[in-house]
């Protein structure tokens, strides 16, 4: 059985959603990763009850604050953090978005961004577990309305996922499990990722220095053979 940890992460002109896929006999080695990535953090001040979250740490909020004025130190603990989490032997990334004023503009009526971003996520992941012979259970960081979403992704397992290529999401086990990222270091996980890709992708919108360090810092998840993409409607 693989697991599937999800986060989003999302800007005024794009959603991205993100998994980090591990075997069930890993979860203890994930969860030793992101205690070995704190104590770490811990030599910069930071207390070691915080969790990893990409945007609190690259602007120094709340339990980060210790790194706040601090872009060396904050990098520094990214890296370690991503370097950690792409050493579970096996990992993989997978990084879906959408383009969101694309997506206005072509559609009357159109489907919310997370919908449509977490659609094809689990498409991919019923790809991947279709590859490795395997079947995935999802666990996602908590969101408004969640049970209608685990509701209408059920759905896609007994009918279609629509779309311009519908199909059966026969090897996700439904419904999708909705958690807290303070009790889950696969979500955390999940988090950096996704969190970092945002940057890697908004590039044109940072300034040279932000944006050479986000696609430097994007190296450190290479070992995760990182799948991403953007559906620009």
């Amino acid at each position: 059985m693989r697991y599937a940890f999800v986060d989003e992460s999302y800007s005024r002109d794009r959603y991205f959603v993100g998994a980090y896929v591990v075997r069930e006999d890993q979860l203890a080695i994930v969860k030793k990763a992101v205690h070995t990535a704190l104590r770490y953090a811990e030599g910069f001040g930071v207390h070691a009850a915080a969790e990893l979250h990409g945007y609190e740490i690259m602007s120094g909020k709340d339990a980060w604050s210790p790194l706040r004025g601090k872009a060396r130190a904050a990098l520094s603990v990214y890296r370690r953090a991503l370097a950690e989490i792409a050493a579970v032997p096996g990992a993989r990334a997978f990084v879906e978005g959408v383009d969101i004023p694309r997506l206005n503009a072509r559609y009357r009526y159109p489907q919310a961004p997370h919908q449509i971003a977490l659609r094809h996520l689990l498409e991919r992941l019923n790809e991947y577990a279709s590859r490795v012979g395997d079947r995935v259970v999802v666990i996602a960081d908590e969101v408004p309305d969640q049970q209608a979403h685990a509701m209408r992704m059920a759905s896609y397992q007994s009918l279609t996922t629509g779309g311009y290529k519908p199909r059966k999401l026969a090897r996700i086990e439904f419904p999708i499990t909705f958690g807290k990222s303070a009790e889950s270091p696969g979500i955390q996980c999940a988090d950096m990722i996704v969190y970092l890709y945002r940057r890697v992708d908004a590039h044109e919108h940072l300034d040279d220095r932000a944006a050479r360090s986000a696609r430097e810092l994007w190296t450190e998840t290479h070992p995760l053979r990182p799948s991403a993409r953007r559906w620009d409607p």
